[in-house]
């Protein structure tokens, strides 16, 4: 084994930033490095082989923790008031020899300025920290005053850090999606990528593709090209996994090996392949009855549901109304260039809303009334009449029903055309529409289009 000579060790002590004062045992002064010279202002020349009993008598410093520890015989920190005005931590450690006497004391510090400037340096950090969280919060509608909301947002912030998977449950349009934005962006994966897969694609093979990458091998199996799939450009990040519900079984086998053992293979090869993304999974269904019923796989539902997060409808949190809306106002002043506030009347209307679309249909609600009104207060009228279309009956406006004895395989035609035209009514954009129904964005554009007269 290499030894380090004594010449080295010196090199690396007078180096440190850190002040070293070694005394013998009887308080002589043996070594002092250049951090100890310029903290304590000595005069080094002046200063080896004196002992610090005359140094405190010349007022170098009006308490010596070298003398503590030869008084105590025990490590020994002290508050030392310099002869410059500086004030530092020192802390002096005894080194016994063979018969148990004190051979040398060696001393280190601190200057309590510097230590100052790093704590308030440090709080700076933290409170820039709070204020990003915050500003976080308000981007993705997590700052909130409802008990029910701030619940889950306790949750959310516990389990950012945590490099486990999280199952996000809730009705439609509840903010599934948004809560694993929050989950991914306060957490320690932020400046890694976010990508989100959506389950409820029909094809299997497709799905399996796009979450796992695809091999292709020649005809020869001599080369092979690699097509990767949403695991590998997650990298370190997150993949998030929404209707996961709709997972077939074959690819709940594949993702829960992965989860289990962070190894997947791509469709079509035979090598495993390894990725360290984090697994977010949303649906709107209950996973738990689904795995005991067998319609979704047990043991993928226990590694998902570790820390299960259920986000509550808006019904169930209306005390965060009023703050929603004033932050679609202000997306919507900023969007149009103009500036709107609601009444206190309009605030009412919101209040007292089911919302069976929750913060979608807030969301859509408001930008309605936000365009219908001319002035610059959106009144509670204009908000009832958005959300209740007067002249209209409400039965007949919202429901979906076959119009007579028909085939089945026409009927569901029938129930598909009226369901994805009317949550297009409510939604306003496909991908709103494809979003409350649980579908691909292209298959409500393809239904809408082959509906559309």
């Amino acid at each position: 084994m290499k030894t380090i000579d004594n010449d080295i060790y010196r090199t690396i002590i007078e180096n440190l930033g850190v002040e070293i004062f070694v005394t013998d045992g009887e308080g002589k002064v043996l070594f002092v490095n250049p951090a100890s010279i310029e903290i304590n202002e000595l005069d080094v020349d002046n200063i080896i082989g004196r002992n610090v009993r005359d140094l405190m008598n010349e007022g170098y410093f009006q308490e010596s923790s070298t003398l503590r520890v030869l008084k105590e015989r025990k490590t020994v920190s002290v508050l030392q008031h310099l002869r410059g005005g500086k004030q530092i931590i020192a802390t002096g450690v005894p080194i016994f020899g063979e018969n148990d006497e004190i051979e040398m004391v060696l001393t280190t510090s601190q200057d309590i300025e510097a230590v100052n400037q790093l704590l308030e340096t440090l709080s700076q950090q933290q409170q820039e920290i709070q204020e990003l969280t915050q500003e976080l919060s308000r981007s993705f509608g997590f700052e909130t005053v409802d008990p029910a909301s701030i619940k889950v947002r306790a949750t959310l912030d516990r389990v950012s850090s945590m490099d486990i998977p999280v199952l996000i449950y809730g009705e439609s349009g509840t903010g599934k999606h948004t809560a694993a934005r929050y989950i991914h962006y306060t957490g320690n994966r932020r400046d890694k990528p976010f990508i989100v897969v959506n389950c409820t694609s029909a094809d299997e093979d497709f799905l399996a593709r796009e979450i796992f990458g695809e091999e292709i091998r020649t005809n020869d199996g001599q080369s092979r090209t690699i097509r990767p799939g949403k695991l590998d450009q997650a990298k370190e990040g997150t993949l998030a996994l929404n209707n996961i519900s709709y997972m077939p079984p074959r690819i709940q086998a594949k993702l829960f090996e992965y989860i289990d053992t962070g190894k997947y293979k791509r469709v079509g090869s035979d090598h495993e392949s390894s990725s360290s993304a984090r697994i977010l999974a949303m649906t709107g269904m209950d996973l738990q009855s689904l795995s005991e019923t067998g319609m979704f796989m047990k043991p993928l539902y226990y590694r998902l549901a570790t820390v299960p997060v259920s986000i509550p409808p808006l019904r169930s949190r209306t005390k965060d109304i009023p703050q929603l809306a004033s932050q679609y106002i202000a997306r919507y002043n900023e969007k149009y260039k103009t500036k709107k506030i609601l009444s206190r009347d309009a605030l009412g209307k919101l209040a007292s809303h089911s919302w069976p679309g929750n913060l979608i249909e807030l969301d859509q609600a408001i930008e309605s009334a936000y365009i219908l009104t001319d002035g610059p207060v959106i009144r509670g009228e204009t908000i009832h009449d958005v959300l209740h279309n007067p002249g209209e009956d409400s039965e007949s406006k919202s429901a979906v029903y076959c119009e007579d004895i028909i085939p089945l395989k026409e009927a569901k035609h029938q129930l598909e055309e009226q369901l994805v035209k009317r949550a297009y009514e409510i939604y306003k954009t496909t991908h709103k529409t494809a979003e409350a129904l649980g579908v691909n964005q292209s298959t409500v554009s393809r239904i809408l289009n082959k509906y559309r007269t």
